[in-house]
């Protein structure tokens, strides 16, 4: 059996209140380089189609983190293809990466090096790796149509481990600070409908979620209020519900949505297990939930209806397999 390796988040949750900062975009000159109570889950009314232009047959993908490579202590970019069940390495020369996501249009994947904390994209079949920054940046998104990227960084006037929020063009250019409050986390932006994105916060104390407008830097709502910090979440592509993961106590996190608009009636609890489900992203028809668990014994893929049936397990053996993004291709 092959040692499970974890990986830091890099960010230190220090949960100090504060007043709410002034937003104010700053552009920064840069050189570019090279939880709740379970409710019943509303009904989904399934959306007519044309009939010119049918469901997209083509198989899911799945990009993720493993250390299903030679060495059990690297984490390495793969590919899942859900219906075949196929994985393949995506060889980026790289030991250790973090946070992958699939560009919109499926050319590029946007990830991680944690050991300096710099963005990359690197096309699925490894050609054309790009750097995007060249200073501590971390856990970024892309925006609907795939020209902005949206990311967590310390590297102005914050200090160590305390981010702010920052907004690039998928070039690397461009540089816009989205937040700057210097004293409290920003972290873990999510790139939601139009210019919408969500973000975690400990600005009034725990760390909740909240809404705003990534292009003129206004603070729509704060989604939660819990007794407990939530750990990460994820926003669908339509901006209206957003899944996320609260703890249980220990190591043991479930998963749970709830609408845009923070209403308490709206939750739904999506797992209740003795196990640790994290990494949640929406299907890009917002029906299911993919994520990680270990309930099988070791950290896998699995898949959850957003009612909360019929879990699937899309990987089971003896690897680490973590932080996924869903990807469907079109006809």
């Amino acid at each position: 059996m092959r040692r499970t390796f974890f990986f830091l988040l890099g960010t230190v949750f220090a949960l100090s209140a504060c007043s709410t900062p002034t937003l104010t975009p700053t552009t920064v000159s840069v050189s570019p380089t090279t939880p709740p109570t379970s409710t019943q889950a509303p009904t989904l009314e399934p959306t007519a189609m044309p009939t010119e232009a049918p469901a997209s047959t083509a198989s899911a993908q799945v990009v993720f983190v493993s250390n299903r490579g030679e060495d059990p202590n690297q984490s390495l970019l793969y590919i899942l293809d859900v219906d075949s069940g196929e994985i393949k390495e995506v060889k980026t020369g790289f030991e250790n990466i973090l946070y992958p996501k699939w560009s919109p249009d499926g050319s590029k994947i946007l990830f991680t090096i944690p050991d300096v904390w710099h963005l990359y994209t690197i096309a699925p079949d490894g050609s054309n790796l790009t750097q995007i920054t060249d200073f501590r940046s971390n856990n970024a998104d892309w925006s609907p149509d795939g020209t902005k990227i949206v990311f967590q960084s310390d590297a102005q006037n914050e200090p160590e481990n305390v981010p702010d929020l920052y907004m690039v063009d998928a070039d690397g250019q461009n540089l816009v600070e989205l937040l700057d409050a210097p004293d409290t986390l920003e972290f873990a932006p999510r790139w939601g409908a139009g210019d919408e994105i969500i973000f975690l916060s400990n600005l009034t104390g725990n760390v909740e979620i909240y809404l705003m407008n990534a292009i003129s830097g206004e603070l729509i709502s704060k989604v939660t209020e819990g007794k407990s910090s939530i750990i990460s979440a994820n926003i669908s592509d339509n901006g209206e519900r957003i899944v996320f993961v609260y703890p249980q106590g220990g190591k043991m996190t479930d998963l749970y949505l709830i609408d845009r608009s923070g209403e308490l009636g709206s939750v739904v609890r999506l797992t209740d297990n003795p196990t640790r489900d994290s990494d949640p992203v929406f299907t890009a028809d917002g029906s299911q939930i993919l994520y990680s668990s270990n309930a099988s014994g070791n950290t896998d893929l699995w898949l959850i209806d957003v009612d909360g049936q019929n879990a699937t397990q899309l990987t089971d053996d003896e690897y680490y397999d973590a932080y996924p993004d869903y990807w469907l291709p079109s006809n």
